[in-house]
């Protein structure tokens, strides 16, 4: 009681003081003496006004210039320091007339100005200092002499302007300024200047031209006096700036006449051996120059040579005297008239710092018409049977004209088949008949008029008739030329793969080498060649009789190249042969195998047959050739042998080439199965590394080589034997299930929804088969997003078994089965199996989702998987909402397709995973004791109760404050712990609840026992 009076007055007594404090009306202060005379002074001194009410520091402006196709545009940025003086409305002028303002700020926030006489003006009336920023924007001026921006500023005391220009090779000026810098990065020019205080500035720049003048036409005329050409040249010429320009014109070599520009005579100078005038004045110009070159008539035609400046476009104008043929060189078009007894040649040249003009008396007009030309004719002739084929080249050489109609002769019996050029230009040929009964005309027309020279290619054959009259001698048809001044000829008898022409006779013409034959002939021939003759006079005559080659075996190396494949009963072998022909050509091949081997097949270029004959101790294998072979070519053979079973150490079966000058092999052996191969004789044959094989024998192995040898031919011969150890063969997995994620749905009516999805990867194996627990029902099955239908496998005995289709695929694809299975529906308690699939793949990692209803209580699942959460309870919206969205994005089902379906995962959470599932002994299952909510409510009744009847039965064996035989209390304590034991064992109720209520119990008896042992002692003390 004293406490709280004593609290009570300290309040009040704070109340009072805070009161006091408050109440000013009636109050006084009290200062000291010295305080109070210096408030005194202060008040008594009158406030000096400021010197201004306002001042404007450094400023610093950003020029940048925007220069486009239609106008030259500066954007400003401004950024200035502004104090005031005063606490009073004052008008800061900040920008004169004629910017464009884009924005105002002041410390970053946007301010409205002031129109004024003097421009615009900022207002305000708190004394500080502020930061203001203005953006504007101004057009530059443009006249002949480059562009004016006029740039109005705030007048600061001092301004640090930055100006960027887009170019570079500027000329700019700042009026007014100092300390005028510049500096160029990549294709921009940046100034910076130091401007003292002034409202306007004055920015002037041009920009550099690439050149100051250029010529761009220029026209001469000339005409030629005594042992000269005078020439009149005018030349255009452009000068881009207003000042003097030296133009040079031409070397002082010339003898210059005269000199003008504008129609005036012009100053001229000579510089570096040139005559230089100065033009001056932007804008065209025309400069006249009058000169003389000198005629040179030495060692051919006149001639006469100008040094001229180079210009885009040079005219020439000459009249001559007389009817002249002019040329001119650089070469041009040069366009030639005849009028009185004169020419004039006009022509335009390229660019070029010399022309050369010459001419010649032109030729008459009757003698011009006349074409004059030779003619070389090359024929190259060949046999075959019945046919004697001749390819006949005519070469024109036209010296003089043109023509487009070319005429030849050709023997009567002969049948042109074509006529044709190289170079094109044949429209059309007919044949008339010649001036001579033995010969005919080939009048060939072109489809333009020719000079210089022509190729004519010509082909045309003779009948030998058959039987004995094919080889009986006759006259080779050769080809003639009409209308030509000199013409000669050869011919060329060429050995065909058949028949070869033998000549019999020959009248005016000679035998000669085959070196004699040009290049371009050369190159046209496919044949070789077996005699030539050359002619120079007309009628020449060969005859010829077709006879039989002599056929010579050529020469060749050989390199065999034996890849041996064992397998369980075969041994196959594919042998590349390379053939080198040294000398002559080969017609025919034979290759040799040994006996019992089965030739497969034989490739190469130019097989015509081939043919597998058996000899005494191995078989031939024959070949023939469409054609004589020559150089380097390769032939495949590929053949098997079947190894019997009492035949543990076969030889290998290898190709030889007969009548080969050198053969080379190398020998590789590889195994196509299960077996082991080991040599046990190796007789001349050398081991060879693997690396020591060439590439194309290595590129047809599958499998690693075993065995490596190379041999060259020699007696006696080599011989490689294997003995060969078959193995069984142990299958392997060719499929498997990376991962595999189930997902169970339990419902309250005894439904079970499964979702099983599964990352595959498959090699071989056609279907998938899984084992479903009993009585389920597939919903659908997608294989790597596509709907699949399964099918009952007929090995199972409930049923339950499905196959599933798979495709092969070396990465990993998805497969989805949905499906239901019934079960036992959830009562007041009871216990949850399930059952994983089994699939018949190795899978590495299973995890399995199931989700529980809501409601019941559930024990702690046992599962022959490890669990990783136990009992969490999942929000379905949000579940469910995944579960729609894998739906919504797959593709639609077709018409009478599985439907994708999304099955919810909602509920209690439990999860369990294990790595290779699968190859456990035992299933993967798990099971859950549960209770429904009465239940739950059951065993926690019966738990609270049966710890109540436990301390109960304690209290009545260990005390005797509680009336009970020991009989019953024993009773109660049986009944207590039955009571825990049916709750928690059996109803899965959570012993937390018992175990808190025990514990409360627990506290409360030794409080009671405490206090009791309390009283009792101050009981016995107070005895005392």
């Amino acid at each position: 009681m004293r406490t709280i009076l004593l609290i009570t007055m300290i309040c009040i007594g704070f109340a009072s003081a805070a009161q006091a404090a408050t109440n000013t009306d009636n109050g006084e202060v009290r200062v000291p003496l010295e305080t109070y005379r210096q408030l005194v002074e202060q008040a008594s001194q009158d406030t000096r006004p400021a010197p201004a009410a306002y001042a404007i520091g450094v400023s610093n402006i950003d020029v940048n210039i925007v220069d486009d196709d239609k106008r030259t545009t500066a954007r400003v940025s401004v950024s200035l320091n502004i104090e005031t003086f005063e606490n009073e409305w004052t008008l800061v002028p900040v920008l004169p007339p004629g910017a464009a303002l884009g924005d105002a700020l002041v410390n970053g926030a946007p301010v409205q100005l002031v129109q004024g006489p003097d421009g615009l003006a900022w207002s305000t009336d708190k004394a500080g200092t502020v930061t203001m920023q203005l953006r504007y924007g101004l057009d530059a001026r443009r006249s002949d002499a480059g562009y004016t921006l006029p740039l109005p500023v705030p007048r600061a005391a001092a301004t640090n302007l930055r100006v960027a220009y887009p170019g570079t090779g500027v000329d700019l000026a700042i009026i007014p300024a100092a300390d005028v810098r510049s500096s160029e990065s990549g294709n921009k020019t940046l100034f910076t200047a130091r401007i003292p205080s002034t409202s306007s500035v004055l920015i002037t720049w041009r920009t550099a031209t690439l050149r100051s003048h250029a010529v761009s036409r220029a026209r001469y005329t000339g005409e030629i006096q005594g042992q000269a050409l005078n020439w009149n040249a005018e030349f255009d010429v452009e000068i881009f700036e207003g000042e003097l320009v030296k133009l040079p014109l031409m070397p002082s070599t010339v003898t210059l006449g005269e000199l003008q520009v504008d129609g005036e005579q012009a100053t001229v100078v000579e510089e570096q051996g040139q005559f230089v005038t100065v033009v001056k004045g932007r804008g065209m110009h025309k400069v006249s120059v009058a000169f003389q070159v000198p005629v040179v008539a030495e060692n051919g035609p006149p001639s006469a040579t100008l040094h001229v400046p180079r210009v885009p476009v040079s005219q020439f104008r000459l009249n001559l005297p007389g009817k002249k043929e002019v040329s001119v060189s650089p070469a041009g078009n040069v366009v030639t008239s005849h009028e009185e007894n004169a020419t004039t040649a006009t022509v335009f040249v390229p660019m070029s710092e010399s022309v050369t003009f010459s001419w010649v008396d032109a030729v008459p007009e009757d003698v011009q018409a006349q074409v004059r030309a030779n003619a070389t004719l090359y024929h190259a002739v060949h046999a075959e049977e019945g046919v004697l084929h001749v390819q006949g080249l005519v070469v024109y050489e036209i010296n003089r004209g043109a023509t487009n109609l070319l005429k030849l002769q050709v023997p009567k019996d002969a049948q042109v088949t074509s006529v044709k050029s190289l170079s094109g230009g044949v429209s059309d040929w007919i044949e008339t008949a010649g001036g001579s009964d033995a010969h005919k005309t080939i009048s060939v027309f072109l489809d333009r008029a020719v000079d210089g020279e022509f190729v004519l290619d010509v082909a045309y054959e003779l009948l030998l008739g058959g039987g004995a009259q094919a080889l009986e001698p006759v006259p080779v048809p050769l080809l003639a030329a009409d209308e030509v001044h000199r013409q000669r000829g050869m011919v060329a008898l060429l050995a065909g793969p058949e028949l070869t022409l033998q000549p019999m006779s020959e009248d005016r013409m000679a035998r000669v080498g085959e070196n004699q034959l040009p290049a371009f002939v050369r190159n046209l021939l496919t044949m070789s060649v077996a005699h030539t003759y050359k002619y120079t006079e007309r009628s020449p005559e060969l005859v010829v009789k077709a006879v039989a080659p002599e056929r010579k075996q050529g020469k060749f190396d050989a390199q065999v190249d034996t890849l041996i494949s064992i397998g369980d009963v075969t041994m196959k072998g594919s042998a590349t042969v390379e053939i080198s022909v040294k000398s002559g050509a080969l017609l025919a091949l034979a290759l040799r195998l040994p006996k019992g081997v089965n030739v497969l097949g034989v490739t190469g270029p130019s097989i015509r047959n081939h043919d597998v004959k058996a000899a005494d101790d191995h078989q031939s294998i024959d070949i023939d050739f469409t054609q004589e072979m020559e150089g380097q070519f390769r032939l495949e053979v590929n053949y098997e042998r079947i190894m019997g079973d009492g035949e543990p150490e076969p030889r290998v079966p290898t190709v030889s080439i007969a009548d080969a000058e050198v053969e080379h092999g190398r020998i590789a052996v590889e195994a196509l199965s299960a077996v082991e191969v080991r040599a046990t004789a190796a007789d001349q044959l050398s081991s060879l590394d693997v690396n020591e094989l060439p590439q194309q024998l290595v590129l047809k192995t599958t499998n690693p080589i075993l065995l490596a040898y190379k041999y060259v031919h020699a007696q006696p011969p080599y011989q490689l034997v294997l003995r060969i150890t078959r193995h069984r063969e142990i299958d392997v997995q060719v499929a498997a299930i990376e991962k595999a994620h189930y997902s169970t749905l339990y419902t309250r009516d005894g439904l079970a929804v499964n979702t099983a999805r599964f990352q595959v990867r498959n090699s071989r194996r056609q279907f998938l088969r899984l084992e479903l627990p009993p009585e389920s029902q597939i919903w659908s099955v997608f294989v790597d997003g596509k709907a699949e239908k399964p099918a009952a496998a007929e090995t199972s005995s409930d049923g339950s078994a499905v196959l599933i289709k798979m495709i092969n695929s070396a990465t990993g694809f998805p497969v989805e089965i949905i499906y239901a299975t019934r079960i036992t529906p959830m009562a007041f308690m009871g216990t949850v199996h399930g059952r994983l699939p089994t699939p018949d793949m190795v899978v590495t990692h299973t995890r399995w989702d199931v989700y529980l209803p809501v409601g019941p209580s559930y024990r702690s699942p046992d599962s022959t998987l490890n669990p990783v959460i136990s009992g969490r309870r999942v929000n379905g919206a949000v579940m469910g909402g995944e579960a729609l969205a894998r739906a919504r994005s797959a593709k639609g089902a077709g018409l009478g397709e599985p439907l994708r379906l999304s099955v919810p995962s909602q509920g209690i959470h439990y999860a369990f995973e294990k790595l290779y599932a699968n190859q456990s002994p035992q299933a993967a299952t798990f099971s859950l004791g549960y209770a429904s909510a009465d239940g739950h409510r059951l065993g926690l009744g019966l738990s609270l109760l049966g710890v109540v009847l436990l301390w109960l039965a304690i209290v009545a064996i260990g005390g005797r404050r509680v009336p009970m035989p020991r009989i019953a209390a024993l009773a109660v304590l049986v009944a207590g712990v039955g009571m825990l034991l049916a709750a928690i064992a059996y109803l899965g109720t959570n012993p937390a609840p018992a175990a808190a209520m025990a514990l409360v119990i627990a506290v409360a008896i030794g409080i009671w026992l405490a206090t009791k042992r309390l009283l009792d002692w101050r009981a016995t003390r107070t005895g005392n």
